[in-house]
C-alpha cells in the first residue's frame, strides 16, 4: 500500500542547522550574564502571556524589547523546528526569481526555516518581502538569516513595516502567514467577516499560479481560524493542496468545546540538545509539538479520494483507531489486530466497504484497515 508522509523526519542536514542556530543566536543576540540567568523566568512569563493571559497582552507586543530575548531563545527555535518538519514534507518548489511574501514575519521565522529545510532552494535567486509591525524583530531575524546563509546567498530579503492586509506591490508566487492570525479576535460574529476579508486580500495579492500557506500552532482556536479561512478561500476560487484530501466541507471545524479540530502532533526526539536544555530550565519541556496549516492554490491538489490520518492512534474495541479526513467527511480508521497504525499526516488510498458503518460517538464513517503500511 502506498503511503504519503506529510511529516517525514527532519533530515540530518536540517538537524545540524537547528543545532548550529543556537551558536548563531548567541553571537547575533548576546545576553549579559544577569539577563541570561533571568531568561528562564522571562520565557515562562511570556508563555503565560501567549496562553492563559492572552487578553492582557498588548496587540503589538513584539515591538517591546523585553519580549525579544525570550522569544528569540525559546519560541523562535521551537517554531523553526515545527516548520522544518512541515517544510520537509511539503512541496515547495519556488521558481528562479520567484517572489515570496511573508506577512506577520516576526524575526523571519518562516524564511529561516525554509532555508534550513529545503537546501535545493538555497542556490536560487528568490525575492522575499517580509512584513511586520515590529521592525526590530525583523532586523534581528535578518541578521540571523545572514549569519546562517552567508553573505553570498542569492536570496534577496526586503523588510517592510506593515500590517498583514497592507498592499503588496509585487504579486507573490508564495504567500506565507505563519503564527499571524491567532493574534486577532475571532470571537462571536467577527470570525466569518474577518476570514472573508483576509481571503479576498490573499486572492487579490497572489499571482495567478500563486500559493497560500497558513501555519498556526495547533490549538483549538487556530483550528477554528484555519477552518474559517479555508471556507473563505474556497469561496474565492482556491482549492487545497494539503493537508485536505478534498475540497468539500471541513469535517473538523472546531465549532465548539468537545468538537474535533484539524491539527497534527509529532515527536521531538530530534530536537537540538541546547533547545531541550533551555526548555527544561524554563520548566516548559515538550515531548511532542503540534501545528495546523492550510496550503492552497487556484489549481489545488490531486483529488484522488485519499484518506489523511489526523489524530494520534487510540484504543478502540480492544484494537486501535484513528480519526482521519476524507471526501466522505470525518473518518474513523479501524485497525485490524497486529496492524501498525499510521502516523498523523500520512495518507493512503482507501478500500471502502460497500456500506460503511457509522461510529455512534463521533458519527464518523468507519473504515477498516487491514494492511500494514508500506512506507518505502
Amino acid at each position: 500500500m502506498s503511503i504519503d508522509n506529510l511529516f517525514p523526519p527532519i533530515t540530518e542536514e536540517n538537524a545540524a542547522e537547528l543545532e548550529r542556530f543556537g551558536k548563531l543566536l548567541k553571537r547575533t543576540w548576546p545576553l549579559k550574564s544577569k539577563h541570561r540567568e533571568h531568561l528562564k523566568y522571562d520565557i515562562r512569563d511570556m508563555s503565560r502571556g501567549l496562553t492563559v493571559d492572552r487578553s492582557k497582552r498588548r496587540k503589538e507586543y513584539m515591538t517591546d524589547d523585553k519580549y525579544l530575548s525570550p522569544y528569540l531563545h525559546y519560541f523562535l527555535p521551537w517554531n523553526l523546528y515545527r516548520m522544518s518538519r512541515l517544510f520537509t514534507g511539503l512541496e515547495l518548489d519556488i521558481p528562479e526569481n520567484g517572489q515570496v511574501a511573508d506577512i506577520g514575519t516576526g524575526p523571519l521565522t518562516a524564511v529561516i526555516a525554509l532555508w534550513m529545510a529545503r537546501p535545493h532552494l538555497r542556490g536560487r535567486k528568490l525575492n522575499f518581502t517580509c512584513l511586520d509591525l515590529a521592525p526590530k524583530s525583523m532586523q534581528v531575524g535578518l541578521k540571523l538569516f545572514q549569519a546562517m546563509a552567508g553573505e553570498d546567498s542569492p536570496w534577496r530579503i526586503k523588510t517592510v513595516k506593515a500590517g498583514f492586509l497592507d498592499h503588496l506591490r509585487t504579486k507573490p508566487d508564495l504567500l506565507i502567514a505563519a503564527n499571524t492570525f491567532n493574534e486577532l479576535d475571532w470571537s462571536g460574529r467577527t470570525a466569518r467577516p474577518q476570514a472573508e476579508g483576509i481571503a479576498k486580500h490573499f486572492a487579490a495579492s497572489v499571482s495567478d499560479t500563486g500559493r497560500v500557506l497558513v501555519i498556526e500552532t495547533g490549538v483549538r482556536l487556530t483550528g477554528r481560524i484555519i477552518a474559517e479561512l479555508r471556507s473563505s478561500l474556497l469561496a474565492n476560487g482556491f482549492s487545497p493542496i494539503a493537508p485536505c484530501p478534498h475540497d468539500g466541507d471541513c469535517p473538523m471545524p472546531a465549532l465548539g468545546q468537545g468538537t474535533s479540530w484539524c491539527h497534527f502532533n509529532f515527536s521531538v526526539k530530534d530536537v537540538p540538545a541546547w533547545l531541550e536544555a533551555m526548555s527544561k530550565d524554563a520548566r516548559l519541556e515538550k515531548d511532542n509539538v503540534t501545528l495546523n496549516f492550510l496550503y492552497l492554490s487556484r489549481k489545488g491538489g490531486t483529488n484522488w479520494g485519499a484518506v489523511r490520518a489526523i489524530s494520534e492512534p487510540f484504543k478502540l474495541h480492544g484494537n486501535r483507531g484513528q480519526y482521519a479526513c476524507s471526501d466522505r467527511g470525518l473518518t474513523l480508521i479501524d485497525y485490524a489486530p497486529g496492524t501498525r497504525p499510521l502516523q498523523p499526516g500520512q495518507s493512503f488510498a482507501p478500500n471502502w466497504p460497500e456500506r460503511p458503518k457509522t461510529d455512534l460517538k463521533s458519527k464518523a464513517l468507519i473504515l477498516p484497515y487491514k494492511q500494514k503500511p508500506d512506507t518505502k
